[in-house]
């Protein structure tokens, strides 16, 4: 018998809970490795024999588990303390004990039960995008002058990011383990979609486009509310209110990640301020009329030069390169 004092159970259920010291994760886990825990275990497993879901075998058997499965597992099994016994039914054969423990630590190396508060960051240049595949299968396609934070493993009860900037995402479904997008006075709750989050710290406005799916939004400043598939929130940082529209096309905002501009009525300032980032150049307003101009344009992403030749078809403004600067001025 091992001699490992016996942890209580809200010390186990502490850590089941990732709310647990990392000491007292150690030790738990340390304690389902020996004699008396195994043992423990087993009476918990015979209490409740349920099996596997028939064609569901092969998930616990010499198979890497999908994530949202191992947390539906863990959370329905383990989470109220009811561990079940596991019956492998093509072969009637019981699922060791041994491999339960080894489930666990899969789980944990994954999901991380026991997650660490360490986090990354990446930061995408101007001029530049990137795509960022997370460890649950979720994704988000980030567009220049972006940064996101994220922690290196999801925890078992959220999955929970921060943006600076603008990103498409797509989320991995799983209505148990929320996945949520931190911005600037707003979250987005999301269940499993693809939306497209614009949130530059510069911008006036923050807004989020729902293709489709499902998202609920909060802030301080409203009550949370739900966005249907193809409804675009935008919240204006200032006023602090939140209008919902619906766009003839909901795909065109993020037709960025297909390598296009699109401008609708959109104010010089900001209109500078997109292709800064997506060419990586600086502007200088030399006649601020010039900002008293809006545009409506869709076209292709080719190069700057031929971006502004486009603009100037359409408005009495000029841009001229001078070094390393891009000028702005009325045409005369």
């Amino acid at each position: 018998m091992s001699t490992m004092k016996t942890p209580d159970i809200s010390t186990i259920e502490k850590v089941l809970d990732n709310e647990a010291t990392a000491e007292e994760a150690k030790w738990v886990v340390g304690w389902f490795k020996t004699e008396e825990g195994m043992k423990w275990l087993s009476e918990r497993m015979d209490k409740d024999e349920r099996q596997i879901q028939l064609g569901e075998e092969q998930e616990w058997v010499n198979h890497e588990i999908p994530s949202a499965v191992m947390y539906q597992r863990i959370n329905q099994q383990l989470r109220r303390q009811t561990i079940r016994r596991w019956i492998f039914r093509a072969a009637a054969i019981l699922i060791p004990i041994t491999l339960f423990i080894g489930l666990f630590v899969n789980v944990n190396n994954q999901i991380d039960l026991l997650a660490s508060h360490e986090m990354e960051e990446i930061v995408v240049p101007r001029g530049e995008k990137m795509r960022v595949i997370f460890q649950d299968g979720s994704s988000v396609y980030l567009n220049a002058n972006s940064r996101i934070r994220f922690p290196k493993k999801f925890t078992y009860k959220n999955r929970e990011v921060e943006l600076d900037g603008e990103g498409l995402f797509e989320v991995a479904s799983n209505k148990n383990r929320p996945f949520t997008v931190v911005l600037d006075r707003m979250k987005v709750k999301v269940l499993g979609t693809e939306f497209n989050v614009k949130a530059y710290t510069e911008d006036q406005d923050i807004s989020v486009a729902l293709n489709h799916g499902r998202v609920e939004l909060s802030s301080g400043d409203f009550r949370p509310f739900e966005l249907s598939p193809g409804e675009k929130a935008i919240y204006d940082r200032t006023s602090r209110l939140c209008k919902i529209v619906r766009p003839q096309d909901i795909a065109e905002s993020s037709a960025w990640t297909t390598d296009r501009i699109i401008f609708e009525q959109t104010p010089m300032k900001d209109a500078i301020q997109t292709l800064s980032r997506i060419y990586d150049v600086t502007f200088s307003i030399d006649d601020k009329k010039a900002l008293n101009y809006t545009y409506t344009i869709k076209t292709r992403q080719t190069n700057i030069l031929t971006t502004l030749r486009e603009l100037e078809k359409i408005s009495p403004v000029q841009f001229h390169y001078d070094r390393d600067t891009i000028r702005v001025n009325i045409r005369k």
